[in-house]
């Protein structure tokens, strides 16, 4: 398939695992170069040798905005520049609203929203001037449900300024060529998600889902991969929702 992606320089955050490396791999497909980034160096190296000559990994804390500019000026110097920045780490918490702690919510905005913020302002100007640049946020139903199946009040609260972003920065950047959108997944059948399951709540929330299934991490990956192509060149400021019909039940 001719997409435009041949290629291009793509750096995904949080890609050690989950959706990241899903992601990751499907960029490889498609003709990306892509860094693999996370904070887990390991399984941000074991990742990109399992894509082969079309990834590297590299060691990213989304919190750490001096390692950030290290990592995008690297990239520059390796490959000079970055076409698509996918903002895909983020932390999970769960349970009622009281059950979160100031710390827990401290962590959970410092890596689903300000490492959002210092991955863009780190990205952009690596990004300026080159045709089809794209910026993927990956936020969440939890964002218009206020907390979704799993993901609590909190969660919810993050991942909708996520979505803030999208909707501002695609209209702000969208005269500098640089395209900005968000995906939203409902329930995914990953490591995060499933060590929160129990046999009984698992059964209950599927029954939630008109299609029957929980997202899987391609499903995704597909919808990234198009929103980064030619395909989507005229999508800007969206958020997309890829949840078996979660939303409208």
């Amino acid at each position: 398939m001719q997409n435009g992606l041949k290629g291009k320089i793509a750096l995904v955050t949080g890609a050690a695992r989950g959706i990241g490396a899903r992601i990751a791999a499907r960029f490889v497909e498609h003709g990306c170069f892509v860094y693999v980034a996370d904070v887990n160096e390991a399984g941000a190296r074991a990742c990109a040798a399992e894509l082969g000559s079309g990834a590297a990994g590299v060691c990213m804390d989304v919190r750490d905005r001096a390692g950030l500019h290290a990592a995008v000026a690297r990239i520059v110097r390796e490959r000079g520049g970055i076409d698509v920045l996918v903002n895909n780490a983020g932390v999970l918490t769960v349970g009622d609203f009281e059950q979160t702690t100031g710390a827990d919510w401290d962590n959970l905005v410092a890596v689903n929203l300000t490492g959002v913020f210092n991955c863009v302002q780190a990205a952009v100007p690596a990004m300026r001037g080159r045709a089809g640049a794209s910026i993927i946020n990956i936020a969440s139903v939890s964002a218009e449900k206020g907390g979704g199946a799993i993901g609590n009040v909190w969660y919810g609260a993050t991942k909708a300024g996520v979505i803030a972003i999208a909707k501002g920065l695609g209209r702000e950047l969208g005269p500098e060529g640089i395209r900005v959108n968000a995906i939203a997944p409902g329930m995914l059948d990953t490591d995060m998600v499933s060590a929160h399951l129990t046999p009984a709540m698992r059964e209950k929330i599927l029954a939630r889902f008109p299609l029957g299934r929980f997202a899987e991490t391609d499903d995704v990956a597909q919808l990234a991969v198009f929103l980064a192509s030619g395909g989507a060149a005229f999508i800007t400021g969206e958020t997309i929702a890829v949840d078996g019909g979660f939303l409208r039940t």
